[in-house]
Formats: C-alpha cells, sequence, structure tokens
C-alpha cells in the first residue's frame, strides 16, 4: 500500500461550537422516582415527589427536598452519559480538524475506504437477520439513499483519519510503551504487552504505531480544541480544562454520590 502524507492549513487549536447531548427531564423524574422506590420506600409504599416526603424519607443529608433530588439524580444520569457526550464533540472537533485538509483523498484510498464500509454494513445486516430492502424500509429510506449515506459517512470518516494522520505526522510524537498500551484491549498490562509481543511476531507494529500516533494526535487536538455550548456564550473554553471540571463536579454532593 502507498505511504500517503497529508498536511494542514493549520495546527493551531481548533474552535467549535460544541452543543451538550441532553437527556429529556422527563426522563431525569423517571429515575429519580425509580431511586426513591429503591431507597427510600417501605415496603409496598410509594414515592411521592415532594419537599416534606423527601425530608422524612431520605436518609441522605444532603438531599431535603425535590431540587436537592433532582440535583443528585441529573448528577449521576450525566455522568454515565459522559461519554456519549465526549463522543459528541470528537465528532464535532474532529470534522472541523477535517476542513483542514490541503491535499485531495487519493481514489485507491476512498475505494478501499467504501469497501470496507459496504463489508461492515453488509456484516450489520446479516448479524441482525436483514436485507438491504429490509433495513431501508425500517428506516424509511430507497437503498440509493443508504449508498449515498454509506459513502458520505465513509469519505468523511477517511478526512477526519487522514487530517489526525496529518498532525501526528507534524508532531513527530515519541511512542512509549504506555500509548500501545492505551489501544491495545486487555485486563492489565502482562496481558497487553503479551498482545503486543504477539503482534509484532506477526509483522503488525507499522499499522499499530500509525494507530498511536493518532490517538495521541487526537487526544491533544481535543484536549486545546476551544468550544463553546451555544453560539451565544461569551467566552471560548479549552476542551481539555472544561473536562477537568466535570470530573469535579461531584464534589457538590461528595459523600452521597452513587451508581445508578
Amino acid at each position: 500500500m502507498p505511504n500517503y502524507h497529508f498536511t494542514l492549513t493549520s495546527y493551531d487549536p481548533v474552535y467549535v461550537i460544541a452543543p451538550e447531548v441532553r437527556i429529556p427531564e422527563e426522563v431525569i423524574e423517571q429515575q429519580a422516582i425509580r431511586w426513591l422506590e429503591l431507597n427510600a420506600c417501605g415496603p409496598g409504599e410509594k414515592p411521592k415527589m415532594n419537599d416534606q416526603w423527601i425530608k422524612k424519607h431520605v436518609k441522605e443529608d444532603a438531599i431535603n427536598s425535590v431540587n436537592d433530588l433532582m440535583i443528585f439524580i441529573r448528577y449521576n444520569v450525566y455522568k454515565d452519559n459522559r461519554e456519549i457526550q465526549q463522543l459528541a464533540d470528537q465528532d464535532v472537533v474532529c470534522a472541523e480538524l477535517a476542513t483542514r485538509l490541503v491535499e485531495e483523498l487519493p481514489t485507491e484510498l476512498v475505494e478501499e475506504s467504501l469497501f470496507a464500509s459496504n463489508m461492515r454494513l453488509d456484516e450489520m445486516l446479516r448479524m441482525n437477520g436483514l436485507t438491504k430492502q429490509n433495513y431501508c424500509e425500517q428506516r424509511g429510506i430507497t437503498e440509493d439513499q443508504l449508498d449515498e449515506e454509506v459513502k458520505t459517512r465513509a469519505i468523511q470518516s477517511l478526512r477526519e483519519d487522514s487530517a489526525l494522520a496529518a498532525y501526528a505526522e507534524r508532531a513527530n510524537y515519541t511512542l512509549e510503551a504506555e500509548d500501545f498500551y492505551a489501544i491495545i484491549p486487555g485486563d492489565n498490562v502482562q496481558d497487553k504487552a503479551y498482545k503486543r509481543r504477539q503482534m509484532e511476531l506477526q509483522g503488525r507494529m507499522p499499522e499499530m504505531e500509525e494507530y498511536a500516533r493518532k490517538t495521541k494526535a487526537l487526544k491533544e487536538v481535543m484536549e486545546n480544541a476551544m468550544i463553546k455550548r451555544n453560539e451565544n456564550d461569551e467566552e471560548w473554553l479549552r476542551y481539555g480544562d472544561t473536562s477537568i471540571d466535570v470530573l469535579k463536579a461531584n464534589q457538590q454532593f461528595p459523600d452521597s454520590f452513587v451508581g445508578m
């Protein structure tokens, strides 16, 4: 396979508007009622969403009202949703980075990407016992529309991947063992080290090194990205700093936050 090289018009931080992934309040309230049923109700008792009932039945000192409870539940729900938010943010940032790609995508690379995308679609349909026609009928689209959707996604994904490759090449990263362990699945370091040795014996290290460099590039691009959640927000915030703030959010209820 040819060794493709890409460049960007700029390697400066990316500026994007990345909307917050919102969870409907009715879902939050349903979770709150469920939490009361499990943690505050006696046998056969039904919870009541009012301050008096909550103050009487809930043992946690920090939860004395409906508002306290909703803050508590909302945090837990959004904590579980954090990965979804991070992936959504990553999509927006990478799409913007891809607009800086200088070179046109080589035809051979595009064809390989389209072939792989169609193979993944065929495998997904097969595993779910669907035909292409069935799948399109379920979604209310034509087969031509599905083909165009797959093509558009494949090309966009390839542009984003190529932009990260360009960033990684410019950064000229030095790879450490930890960089490989970050991308190799395994239960522990010993397991990952064993799998790495197997990859070396199989001659797969060049592709793993490329993937590791692009992973480092993605981490750096994301940490330095400047974001707004809403177009009308006054300040741009560095994404790496906002992520730290989110992780510290549980300090409001340091002794009470538990898994849902």
